[in-house]
């Protein structure tokens, strides 16, 4: 068990080190029947914003050589049919296993932010927030949205090679764990978007390093290129307490079960 919020009256329990990434399973029934739930120690939505979004247009994926680039959009039905429609399916497939689920909130503004938490405070089978950021969020910025997210649990994800820059405003802000960080933004052809591949590690490692040595008392999830026992084990010796999986679970779900033996 893992404690990623000891000072909030609630508490946000991971069941164990294992999440997936925001955006990779989807609201969980997609993946029914395809992953093993209960070697999660979260689960992670898809990212929801306040009002509902479409898919981006075509062309929105390239597949790479070493992995593979997607816009996606940021496709949702709003926050408030989400808490209608999935937390049954949260409850069938997550909750009765023991796996929490985090909903991840795309930081708008302030008001759309404070607007969604208070919705999500009445949603008891949420546990906790993901607030994910811009990729050109400022300091200030970040610190207005995540005070507007007081009220729950709340990780957030910082962008991608930003941490150092970020995390101490974060952290004042009153995140009570952070994600470093977010999958980083390439262009490739027509397609810009987020990149998920083997090769993101070094950069994770390295970024997961320089943030746990600047805030040694926060919690920090590390995230990106995992896709071996040997990588978790690089990010947690680097000082994360927990990793995020992205596109090693849509390559072989069945990954987790090593994962768990090694950690």
């Amino acid at each position: 068990m893992i404690e990623l919020a000891p000072q909030h009256k609630r508490g946000l329990t991971l069941r164990g080190p294992l999440l997936n990434a925001a955006g990779v399973l989807g609201f969980a029934g997609e993946y029914r029947g395809l992953l093993d739930f209960s070697r999660l120690g979260a689960f992670i939505t898809n990212p929801i914003t306040l009002h509902a979004r479409t898919p981006a247009a075509p062309p929105n994926a390239v597949a790479l050589p070493d992995g593979v680039l997607i816009h996606t959009g940021l496709p949702n039905p709003g926050l408030r049919v989400a808490l209608r429609r999935f937390p049954r399916e949260w409850e069938r497939d997550l909750l009765r296993l023991g796996v929490p689920v985090i909903v991840h909130l795309a930081a708008t503004t302030p008001g759309e932010v404070r607007r969604s938490v208070d919705w999500i405070e009445r949603e008891e089978r949420v546990s906790g927030v993901e607030l994910g950021f811009r990729d050109d969020v400022t300091a200030g910025e970040l610190e207005l949205l995540v005070r507007a997210a007081q009220g729950v649990p709340l990780m957030a994800r910082l962008p991608a090679g930003r941490g150092l820059e970020l995390a101490e405003a974060a952290v004042r802000a009153g995140a009570d764990a952070l994600t470093v960080s977010a999958p980083p933004r390439r262009t490739v052809g027509a397609v810009t978007g987020r990149y998920y591949g083997r090769d993101c590690l070094p950069a994770a490692l390295e970024e997961v390093r320089a943030v746990c040595a600047l805030l040694p008392e926060t919690l920090v999830i590390g995230a990106g290129g995992v896709f071996t026992p040997d990588d978790a084990r690089a990010l947690r010796e680097a000082g994360a307490v927990a990793v995020q999986l992205d596109a090693v679970l849509w390559r072989d779900p069945g990954v987790l079960a090593a994962l768990n033996a090694e950690w």
